[in-house]
């Protein structure tokens, strides 16, 4: 079953405020045991649960890769989730890439509950579709 329109629309909100206002700003629209799923590719990759824990994650990457904006190329449903493709860069202007990225999102009420990250989009496409 798809999710409604308007968690479409909350997520895409959500990520929209993330690129003008930074994470911090993002993490209202997230549940308080927010949980953020390290790409499977990633070396020991983890599961960073509280807001707290996952800002602190989502700075840490983004000082990593040198990246502060994602463009925004599609939300969608995918299964009971929503599908996030971005486009990673240095700065909004930048027309060098440095990454692209699948954020399966799980909203739960009004809220933004669990984001699986994939460096893969069929991995992500497939990963939303079979649940959490």
């Amino acid at each position: 079953m798809a999710p409604p329109s308007d968690t479409v629309r909350l997520v895409e909100e959500a990520y929209r405020t993330w690129n003008l206002s930074g994470p911090g700003a993002f993490m209202e629209f997230t549940t308080e045991g927010i949980e953020l799923h390290d790409a499977p590719e990633v070396p020991d990759a983890q599961v960073w649960v509280g807001r707290e824990a996952v800002l602190a994650r989502v700075e840490e990457i983004a000082a990593a890769v040198g990246g502060r904006w994602a463009d925004i190329d599609d939300v969608r449903p995918a299964g009971d989730a929503v599908l996030v493709s971005l486009t990673w860069k240095i700065e909004r202007a930048s027309p060098t890439a440095l990454a692209s990225v699948y954020h399966v999102v799980t909203v739960e009420g009004d809220k933004i509950a669990r984001i699986r990250v994939f460096l893969d989009q069929d991995a992500a496409a497939r990963a939303a579709l079979s649940g959490p």
